[in-house]
């Protein structure tokens, strides 16, 4: 009889935790208020989504990982987001194709933020492009192909734009359509 009622404990004990789990999975994830403020897909109609989602100062798919910046010497302002997300799109336009990432970090305040971008600003040696409200550079990557970089801070957000292609002209042509759309999607 003291079996039984073990057995009953145990099995009640398990039915409570299968019940609360499922109640734990089955609430519908809340979406990170970045994901609205991400590049929309739909501003490359020919593209594939090669990556979305949250990311982590501790996560390597990003730029602003401490592997990445300590081996470029920045110090740690840029890894205190608080939340991060990230968007990576291939878009071929008939002929080649190009290499899209958009990055957001959330920090605690605008001061933050804007100290974590001014820190990039200066190892990368980003130059200010005023008409989009942020700092961009060019060059190549280790294959030869053309990479820009656009760096914006919106209030407590840091936005950085990674384009990259085989071409000059058409990796910029990218990036101008990828910031048309931001500007779009936030209002500018």
């Amino acid at each position: 009889m003291k079996h039984i009622a073990i057995g009953m404990g145990v099995l009640m004990l398990a039915l409570g935790v299968a019940a609360a789990l499922h109640r734990a999975l089955a609430q519908p994830s809340t979406p990170s208020p970045l994901t609205a403020q991400a590049l929309p897909a739909e501003a490359f109609p020919q593209s594939y989504r090669l990556e979305e989602g949250p990311l982590s100062p501790q996560a390597l798919n990003h730029p602003l990982n401490s592997e990445n910046l300590a081996s470029m010497g920045i110090k740690e302002e840029p890894l205190r987001f608080r939340e991060g997300y990230g968007v990576g799109l291939a878009v071929y336009d008939g002929q080649q194709t190009g290499l899209v990432f958009h990055f957001l970090y959330r920090y605690a305040d605008p001061a933050q933020a804007r100290r974590a971008a001014e820190a990039l600003i200066r190892a990368w040696g980003l130059k200010e492009r005023p008409e989009v409200g942020g700092w961009e550079v060019s060059g190549r990557d280790s294959e030869g192909g053309a990479l820009r970089t656009l760096v914006q801070v919106r209030g407590e957000v840091l936005s950085l734009l990674i384009v990259n292609g085989t071409q000059e002209a058409a990796t910029r042509q990218l990036l101008d359509q990828a910031v048309q759309a931001l500007a779009a999607r936030w209002g500018r």
